[in-house]
């Protein structure tokens, strides 16, 4: 009978593990080799000044003879599922050079770790070869081509007896022990009644201890029983390793890898969600009758996202690629567009600032769909059924008049970063003196200060001016011609005005920057605004060069200086457009030098930072 259920978890796990890649992977990581290995290799990587110390460093584990083995131009993959109820696993593919030095190495690596009580061993089949340590979990295999480490986990922890970690039998007792109580003890309890409340919680349940029960051989049973469940999975490794090799080993794909990218992985979001299952036990503690979540819960969600990274000479670019389900997707559609308040660049500053970030969405259509996305976040219970929710979400949603709440903030947010100013101020320390009398000693240092601007956007007719003049009868602003004056904080943040201009709301620190607007730079982010819903900027070589001249230790202020000439600017927009249900979200770090890959650049400055 435990052959005939190892062969049914066997074809699970084929089916499961299927060499097509099936889409209930969690993840899939692909490192394009062949892609990669044209911009830079790996010598010049791991020959670097700043990898140095790793690699010859007195550890046993040596970087670069494991790398060795790698063949470069084809692809690494690393896939796995760790929210399946019936086999998690993680394998990693990796491409090798020659199957017979990487045997020997291993070999080698098995003599120099002296004789275990069962030491690990080396077993060769027809097309290919298994390393295995009694000690270790995960399974090693190569044939000439590629090597793979896998393991099967333990399943996520579900009401089943394998996978509960405290599903331990307990002997059952007609009745506990009592202990009788004698005069002595309630003369004491007499004595103690005067304040029973502070140790005793009203509710508590008194924890009782069954007499004679050996706890240390229970525990020990357990710990047996974890390492039986564990060489079981061994076998089942073993087992699907045959699989993998025997007919030819294939290379494990996904159609959601993007080959042209150096390094792509795709993370599946309702693999994960799903995962809320393992928590439905709290969720049914706090609100009794809930049902397990389950993917149908997060149907109108995200079905997974995609990162795909590129090292160029001049810049390092991910993008990040959202891909939602049919229904959110065409709420997001709405929700980024938005046609942008004209009025905001009345506020916009002088001149270019450190750093910006802007960021436009329909608030209005958001709240539209927020019921109908909420109804499905909540799951049934035995008080109220799918149906009464979404009765329950179009009363609310009758009740709530959203276009009044959007235009509390409909949609409008810049924020911009002008300059680092650098201010005295004093304050009063505390010492004591060989007598150890107190003694109050009044102090000078400085301080960085942030100059900013935070404009948005409130078409809401009366809110807005009526919280301004609450906070002024509140003695929290003040009045002073068209703005308002934050009281309290001159010491952090300088002086912090608000003003209000019909729709648009300003926050600043830094009025003198904001009261000539620059029509070039607001073209700049009209012509961004067409294309992106949200988009920013950090000048990384100017912030750094102002820090670095406000620096008082010239170590500091050197490392300071060295960024500054390495780097330009750190960028990100995402896009309005959404293609195939797909958003796309790109960020890029670019140099300020263009003679060597950006990998070996930042290490070039990791290096001098750590001199």
């Amino acid at each position: 009978m435990k052959k005939q259920l190892r062969v049914l978890l066997l074809l699970a796990s084929t089916i499961v593990f299927g060499q097509s890649t099936p889409d209930e992977l969690d993840y899939f990581i692909q490192f394009n080799g062949n892609q990669f290995s044209k911009k830079v290799t790996l010598d010049e990587i791991l020959n670097h000044d700043a990898l140095k110390k790793i690699t010859n460093s007195k550890s046993d584990f040596n970087i670069k003879e494991y790398l060795s083995f790698v063949n470069l131009d084809k692809n690494t993959v690393i896939h796995g599922n760790y929210t399946s109820d019936s086999r998690p696993f993680y394998q990693i593919t990796i491409p090798i050079k020659n199957s017979q030095d990487l045997k020997n190495f291993i070999i080698n690596q098995i003599s120099n770790k002296g004789q275990d009580s069962i030491p690990p061993s080396v077993v060769e089949y027809e097309n290919y070869t298994v390393y295995t340590n009694p000690k270790e979990s995960v399974s090693m295999a190569w044939n000439k081509e590629y090597l793979i480490f896998m393991e099967f986990l333990k399943p996520r922890l579900t009401h089943d007896n394998y996978s509960n970690l405290y599903d331990i039998p307990y002997p059952d007792y007609e009745e506990p022990v009592v202990v009788e109580e004698t005069e002595e003890i309630e003369e004491e309890v007499v004595v103690e009644e005067e304040s029973p409340a502070e140790w005793e919680e009203e509710g508590e349940d008194p924890v009782v201890f069954i007499e004679n029960y050996d706890y240390e051989k229970e525990n020990e049973a357990y710990l047996k029983q974890l390492e039986a469940e564990r060489l079981e999975r061994i076998v089942l490794q073993q087992e699907h390793i045959a699989f993998l090799f025997e007919n030819g080993f294939n290379v494990p794909t996904s159609d959601k890898i993007t080959t042209k990218a150096d390094i792509s992985a795709w993370i599946n979001y309702q693999s994960v969600f799903n995962s809320i299952k393992d928590f439905s036990g709290i969720i049914q503690s706090i609100a009794k009758g809930s049902r397990d979540f389950s993917t149908d819960d997060i149907d109108s969600f995200i079905k997974g996202v995609n990162f795909n990274m590129y090292f160029d000479n001049d810049q390092a670019r991910m993008e990040q690629i959202v891909e939602y389900s049919s229904p959110l997707a065409s709420l997001m559609k709405k929700v980024v567009n938005r046609k942008v308040n004209k009025n905001i660049f009345k506020y916009f500053p002088n001149e270019a600032p450190l750093a910006y970030m802007s960021y436009h969405i329909n608030s209005e259509e958001a709240l539209n769909g927020f019921p109908a996305i909420t109804a499905q976040m909540y799951p049934e219970n035995k008080f109220l059924q799918r149906e009464d929710l979404e009765l329950l979400t179009d009363f609310i949603g009758t009740l709530l008049d959203e276009k009044a709440i959007a235009s509390l903030m409909d949609g409008d947010f810049t924020f911009f970063l002008h300059d680092i100013s650098q201010t005295e101020y004093t304050y009063t320390s505390y010492e004591y003196d060989e007598n150890y009398e107190e003694t109050a000693i009044e102090k000078t240092d400085t301080r960085n200060t942030p100059i900013f601007t935070f404009v948005c956007t409130s078409t809401h007719k009366t809110m807005g001016q009526k919280l301004l003049n609450l906070a002024e009868r509140k003695g929290g602003l003040i009045k002073e011609n068209n703005y308002y004056k934050v009281r309290g904080v001159e010491n952090e943040l300088g002086d912090l005005r608000i003003l209000k201009d019909g729709d648009v709301m300003v926050i600043t620190n830094g009025f003198n920057y904001i009261n000539r607007p620059n029509a070039s730079l607001s073209s700049q982010f009209k012509q961004q605004m067409k294309y992106n819903f949200a988009f920013g900027n950090l000048n990384m070589k100017d912030l750094m060069a102002q820090l670095a001249a406000k620096e008082h230790s010239n170590k500091d202020k050197d490392k300071m200086h060295k960024v500054s000439e390495q780097f330009e600017t750190l960028q990100f927009q995402s896009s309005k457009k959404i293609e195939n249900n797909k958003l796309q979200i790109e960020m890029s770090l670019h140099s300020s030098a263009a003679d060597k890959n950006i990998i070996l650049q930042t290490l070039d400055l990791i290096s001098i930072l750590n001199n």
